[in-house]
């Protein structure tokens, strides 16, 4: 089951024979929280590119809805309606976009979502690998994210792959130099055939979290921020799940 988040309602303005699109993004479980963005399409194309960007860079794997094209023949601004044409297909793009629960942790998202954005974040993250559990030959590994400052707590469940793909992106962005040694894969056999190998690499992926989560400047890095948005939308998800089902018996 899906649970909506946003919705999206798109107008459109011309100022100096330019158009403009007015994004305005609701809280659907608090129609007061809305937050107002103004592009035009050349931007929101730029937007739309970024976000594949991260998606690659991260090798999440989700599929984008179709951004709108530009029109092959004639200005879309000489034409009122291309204009509301386009503007629908904005609308209906943006509405499928915000409906990927994932795709909401993503920093070029979080720009448009009406949420508080903490200035001068300080390190306050600290992870535990309470627990692990083999489902079909695969291990989920059991996170409690626990927020120092706040005493905030959450559950993020994860593969090794998925931990290391936000390693790997990390990487690709210059920090080699400074992570700490990932935790690296068995040459041989399977790790989760063995439950000592399992348990050591449970120990192994907690110091390398709690390791780039002490050091400020990989904290602040967007694909930090990422996991922890990430984790906590997948905490808050799971949990209204839970009780709804609650609800449901």
């Amino acid at each position: 089951m899906i649970l909506k988040h946003y919705s999206v309602k798109i107008n459109n303005l011309i100022q100096n024979e330019k158009v403009h699109y007015q994004i305005i993004v609701t809280n659907v479980n608090n129609p007061s929280d809305t937050k107002t963005t103004m592009n035009r399409y050349s931007e929101l194309k730029d937007f739309h590119e970024q976000l594949i960007k991260n998606i690659n860079l991260l090798k999440l794997q989700l599929q984008l809805p179709e951004f709108p094209k530009r029109s092959l023949f004639s200005k879309t601004n000489k034409n009122q309606e291309k204009i509301i044409q386009r503007q629908q297909e904005l609308e209906l793009y943006f509405n499928q976009l915000f409906s990927i629960d994932k795709i909401l942790s993503l920093p070029p998202v979080q720009s448009y979502l009406p949420i508080e954005t903490p200035l001068n974040q300080q390190m306050k993250i600290i992870v535990s690998i309470e627990s692990y559990t083999v489902y079909d030959d695969v291990v989920i590994y059991s996170m409690r994210f626990k927020n120092r400052i706040t005493k905030e707590e959450w559950i993020y469940k994860q593969r090794y792959s998925e931990i290391k793909n936000i390693h790997d992106a990390l990487v690709d962005q210059g920090y080699k130099g400074k992570l700490p040694p990932f935790p690296t894969r068995k040459l041989f056999g399977q790790t989760n055939e063995n439950p000592e190998t399992i348990e050591k690499r449970r120990e192994d992926l907690e110091v390398y979290l709690n390791a780039i989560f002490s050091t400020q400047e990989i904290y602040d890095n967007e694909i930090i921020q990422f996991l922890i948005s990430d984790s906590k939308k997948y905490f808050e998800t799971n949990k209204k799940q839970e009780e709804q089902k609650k609800v449901q018996i």
